[in-house]
């Protein structure tokens, strides 16, 4: 869904809004990696390695807003304040999914990416905070058998970020000069990236690594 309103006083604004799912098989199948066969983790089902894309976000919002100020009747503040243009986007995320896994060889057959046992209903332990999962919603599975989870069925934490663009033309006879600053991450908030999912480490489900901070960058173009 999306709307978009247009100049009104100098002000464009548009909203999106995006719900989808994606769906997919292993796609690690094929790959060799540390002597564990990455394959089908049960050959007689094959819809146990079926799950949610790693690139799935199931929502996505978006809000942008454009404003150019007006042509002022001074000299001076026209010189000084007219033509800018101002420009924001606001996105929201819902959150990746992941798969947790055992990191051992639990099932005996020489195959990778086997998944853990998830023994409790709610996985979380803090959505807010950096120590995202419970380690004791999870188990090893028994010797000689596989996790009861799916592949890529723990959602991660979601994000909003607001990047922001300031710029002018200036013209100068014939030709112009252009400056332009941006923004990215204007609030320069912590943007929580994936926890740890291997279960055999000390730093499961536990948030180690983040987004970039804010991000700010200059240009002056001269076109002629």
């Amino acid at each position: 869904m999306s709307a978009q309103r247009r100049a009104v006083g100098g002000l464009t604004t548009g909203a999106n809004y995006t719900w989808s799912h994606c769906i997919s098989d292993n796609t690690s199948l094929g790959n060799n990696i540390g002597g564990l066969a990455f394959t089908y983790l049960d050959p007689n089902d094959r819809e146990f390695d079926r799950g949610n894309c790693e690139s799935d976000r199931r929502h996505s919002f978006n809000l942008t807003g454009v404003v150019e100020t007006p042509s002022f009747s001074r000299p001076a503040l026209r010189a000084i304040a007219s033509g800018w243009r101002i420009a924001g986007i606001y996105r929201n995320t819902s959150g990746s999914y992941m798969t947790i896994l055992g990191g051992q060889d639990r099932a005996l057959s020489g195959v990778g990416n086997q998944r853990a046992e998830q023994v409790l209903g709610d996985p979380y332990l803090d959505r807010d905070g950096l120590n995202f999962l419970n380690p004791a919603a999870f188990a090893q599975p028994a010797p000689g058998s596989l996790g009861n989870m799916r592949r890529n069925n723990i959602e991660g934490p979601g994000n909003w970020q607001i990047d922001t663009a300031i710029s002018r033309l200036f013209p100068i006879g014939a030709s112009r000069l252009e400056f332009r600053a941006e923004a990215f991450n204007l609030t320069n908030r912590l943007i929580r990236l994936n926890p740890n999912t291997n279960l055999s480490q000390n730093v499961f489900g536990q948030i180690t690594a983040a987004g970039d901070p804010r991000i700010m960058q200059f240009a002056v173009k001269y076109v002629f």
